[in-house]
Order: C-alpha cells, then sequence, then structure tokens
C-alpha cells in the first residue's frame, strides 16, 4: 500500500469517527431540546385552545342577545302596525256592508224551511196507557195495565199495597224469571224508617233521586233482588185523597239521561188513581162469558187479579165542592186475601157499583134529597113500605140495597184499623164519621126520594156491615 492510499484511508476513517461523534453530539442535544420542549408546547395549545372557546362563547352571547333584540323589535313594529291598521278599519264605513249582511241575511232567513215539528214520543206512550186505563173495569185490571205499560220505561218496578207502616209488595216486573206471585207478595217494606217509600207517605207526593239519597233504601234493593240502580223513583196511587199504594221503579242511568221519567210516572199514577175512583161511574158492560188471561209483556211477572169492591162514585155536588179529606192511616187498595169479617151475602155479592149506578140513573124520577136538620145522624124515621109494590118498585128497593151495601162495605175496606178499634171500644160511628156521612149522602143522592126516606137500608147495612149486627157497636 503506498502513503498516498494509507493516508486516505486514516483521513477517511478519522473523519468518519468525526462525523459519528458530532452526529452522535447532535441526537444528544436535539433530545434535550425535544424533552425541553414539548410540555411547554402541549400547555401553550391548550391555552390557545382556552382562549378561542372563550371567544366562541362571547360571541355565542352577543348574537343570541342581538338576535333577541331584533325578535322584540320586529314583534313590537308588526304589533304596532296591526293596531293601526285595525284602528284604522274600524274607523271606516261599514254601513254599505251591515246593510248588505242584512240583506244576505233576510233572504237566508226567509228561503229556510220551517223544520217541523216532531212529537214527544213520552206524551204519545202516556196517552196510550191513558186509553188503556180508560178501557179496564177493574181496579186490577187498571192497575197491571199500569204496570205493564212503563216496561218500557224502567228497568225495574214494583207495585206496593199501604197497610199502616207496612208497604207489602202486589206485583212487579223487571226483577227476574224466578220471581212469581208469591215471592213478589212477601215483599214487605218499612215505612217507618228513612227510605223513599217512607218519604211519599210522608209528602203524599212524588219522590225520586239517586238510589243512596235515603240512608235506608239498600233493604229495599236488598228485598227486591240484591241489585242497587243508580236512580229511584216512587209515586203515590191515591184513591179518595188517601195513598192506597205505591209505585217504585228504578233505572240503570242518570235522571238527566231520562229527565221527564218522574214526572211520567207520577202522571200515570195519578191517572191510575183517577181511573179507580170514577170506575162506579163507568156504564154497565156486557157480560162475558169466558174472560181471557191478556199475553204476558217481556219482564212482566204476571200477578193473579184480586177482585174487590170498588169505591163508590162521586156525586156531581161533590165533583164542584171537594170535601175535606180527615188524616187516616194509609190503606190498600188491593189488600191480600184475608179471612173476611163480613157477611157472607156481601162477601158473594156479584153486583158492582157501576151496575147499581147504571140502574139508579135509568129512573127518571130522582130527586135531590134535602138536607137533614139534625146534622151528624144516620138515623132514619122507621116507615114499613107499602106490602103491595110493582115489579119496578121491587127493582128499585133491591139496587138501593145492593148500593147501600157497596156503600158501607167501602168504609170497612178503607177503614179497617179504625173499624176494629169501633168495635172494642163502641165507637164506631164518631171514629167514622165523616166517611159515614159522605157516603150517606152519596146514598140519598143517587137513590130516588121516596125509597131513601122511606126506608132504613143504610142504617140497617151500617149496623149488619160495621157492627156484626149489634147496633150498640155504633155510639149514637
Amino acid at each position: 500500500m503506498s502513503f498516498a492510499d494509507y493516508l486516505r484511508d486514516r483521513v477517511s476513517s478519522d473523519y468518519k469517527n468525526l462525523i459519528i461523534q458530532k452526529l452522535e453530539e447532535i441526537r444528544e442535544q436535539t433530545e434535550k431540546l425535544k424533552s425541553s420542549q414539548i410540555p411547554s408546547f402541549d400547555e401553550n395549545h391548550q391555552k390557545v385552545r382556552q382562549a378561542v372557546q372563550n371567544e366562541l362563547t362571547r360571541v355565542q352571547d352577543i348574537l343570541e342577545r342581538e338576535l333577541s333584540d331584533a325578535q322584540d323589535r320586529i314583534s313590537s313594529n308588526f304589533q304596532s302596525l296591526i293596531d293601526k291598521h285595525i284602528a284604522s278599519w274600524y274607523q271606516a264605513d261599514v254601513t254599505p256592508f251591515e246593510q248588505q249582511i242584512e240583506v244576505l241575511l233576510s233572504d237566508i232567513v226567509s228561503n229556510i224551511p220551517v223544520p217541523p215539528k216532531k212529537k214527544s214520543t213520552d206524551l204519545e206512550s202516556l196517552t196510550d196507557l191513558m186509553k188503556k186505563i180508560d178501557q179496564q173495569h177493574t181496579q186490577s185490571e187498571i192497575l197491571n195495565s199500569l204496570l205493564m205499560h212503563i216496561a218500557s220505561w224502567v228497568d225495574r218496578a214494583v207495585l206496593f199495597v199501604v197497610k199502616g207502616n207496612q208497604a207489602s209488595g202486589w206485583a212487579a216486573l223487571g226483577l227476574g224469571s224466578d220471581w212469581n206471585t208469591n215471592r213478589v207478595r212477601s215483599i214487605r217494606v218499612d215505612l217507618d224508617k228513612q227510605n223513599i217509600l217512607n218519604e211519599v207517605t210522608n209528602s203524599g207526593e212524588l219522590s225520586h233521586g239517586t238510589a243512596d239519597k235515603y240512608p235506608d233504601n239498600g233493604e229495599i234493593y236488598l228485598s227486591i233482588g240484591h241489585r242497587f240502580p243508580k236512580s229511584v223513583v216512587a209515586c203515590p196511587i191515591k184513591v179518595r185523597g188517601k195513598i192506597a199504594g205505591i209505585l217504585y221503579a228504578d233505572i240503570e242511568d242518570d235522571f238527566a239521561e231520562k229527565p221527564d221519567l218522574p214526572e211520567l210516572l207520577f202522571l200515570a199514577t195519578r191517572s191510575a188513581g183517577l181511573a179507580i175512583d170514577l170506575l162506579p161511574l163507568k156504564p154497565k158492560t156486557a157480560p162475558v162469558a169466558v174472560k181471557e188471561t191478556p199475553p204476558p209483556v217481556p219482564q212482566v211477572e204476571q200477578v193473579e187479579q184480586l177482585e174487590i169492591p170498588p169505591p163508590p162514585p162521586v156525586p156531581e155536588a161533590e165533583v164542584a165542592k171537594p170535601q175535606p179529606v180527615v188524616p187516616v192511616e194509609p190503606v190498600a187498595v188491593l189488600p191480600e186475601p184475608v179471612v173476611s169479617e163480613e157477611p157472607a151475602a156481601v162477601q158473594e155479592e156479584p153486583e158492582t157499583v157501576a151496575e147499581v149506578v147504571a140502574a139508579v140513573a135509568a129512573e127518571p124520577e130522582i130527586v135531590e134529597a134535602e138536607p137533614e136538620e139534625a146534622e151528624g145522624t144516620v138515623v132514619m124515621p122507621l116507615i114499613v113500605p107499602s106490602p103491595v109494590l110493582s115489579d119496578e118498585e121491587q127493582k128499585l128497593h133491591a139496587d138501593a140495597k145492593r148500593f147501600a151495601r157497596l156503600l158501607v162495605s167501602e168504609i170497612k175496606l178503607y177503614n179497617e184499623a179504625q173499624v176494629s178499634a169501633g168495635r172494642e171500644h163502641r165507637d164506631l160511628y164518631d171514629r167514622l164519621r165523616e166517611d159515614i156521612e159522605r157516603s150517606r149522602q152519596m146514598y140519598q143522592n143517587r137513590v130516588p126520594n121516596h125509597i131513601h126516606t122511606s126506608t132504613n137500608y143504610f142504617y140497617e147495612e151500617l149496623v149488619k156491615t160495621l157492627a156484626n149486627g149489634d147496633p150498640t157497636l155504633l155510639g149514637m
């Protein structure tokens, strides 16, 4: 190897080592610089970022305030423009427009056809019921017609008979197929308790409301089927001014849904009571050989017909001037079958008051009875009639006897409690003075004058029916 080559290799090696050394120093310095500069850079970056975020927030707040202020200004200006426009519109002359509107309205009204008036279905139904009642000839038929007709008005109904302080079931509808006559007749309601029937007997008027209006109503619901309704109504059935029965009915709706129902039931029961009062005035009808039972109405529990003597007729004089009614305990129109204390002849009498009235009315010589001087007595002078009577006279006497028997039987029927007490204390006349005098006046008005002044038929019937044949029980 030449010296030049050696020298070149040596210089290259030294230069290379020097370069390596310098590179190593540069690397170490770079590492040192890097370790010292990176934390400072991150910190500065974070500060810059936070500053930018704060500035953005500040700008956003400014923009929002500016936007809100702009909206308020726009809204204020818009409302001001609207108010200004409305004020100018109100101040404008609108008379021509008003005239045009009036003309248009007049044309419209003149061209609208008048709507036809609709018939009241409730009024039609009530009218149908009154027609049915007018066609009946006994109390039982009237009350059953009433009960069957209202089957479309109510959900349940029970017709109660009032006796003293107790109401007894007589007929019902809507109680279910397992209810028969005997079960309906076993229903008893105490009228001394706070229930809707007690309210009717005390006031003598219609009572209705919610099912819980009276605290003891629950006993009624339990006795007729263990189902509590939503609304209930009860109406008195008055005969000769006395409450003889009560019609109870209930529905599963509020009366707001059927506002006319209580008044309809009241009118229906009042019509039935008046029809019973007027039964004796009905003309005699032809006898029917076989009386067919009317077909049952759905949901109506049919009960057996109870025939009792109807109340006596009211003379025209009393219709014009009603007689005062002495407060007495309500009695039943249709009492349950009991062992009667009346003589067999009275119970088996086939004639009705209507037949007697028709027979007596056929007599052309009927005259008004003159008022007696001694007020408050029913004793008539004993005058023996002529032993020889024509067939027509015999018929008039028989009619007078039947009419007297029916009048006195009616007094006993409607005053059972007073009759029993009067027999016990021997003061029947004092207890029943008003009913006796009223019936005696009816007897005198309906029977020919020459018969009632020459016989004692009415007095004899008082002794026979009321006093059981003992005149001392009358206490006169």
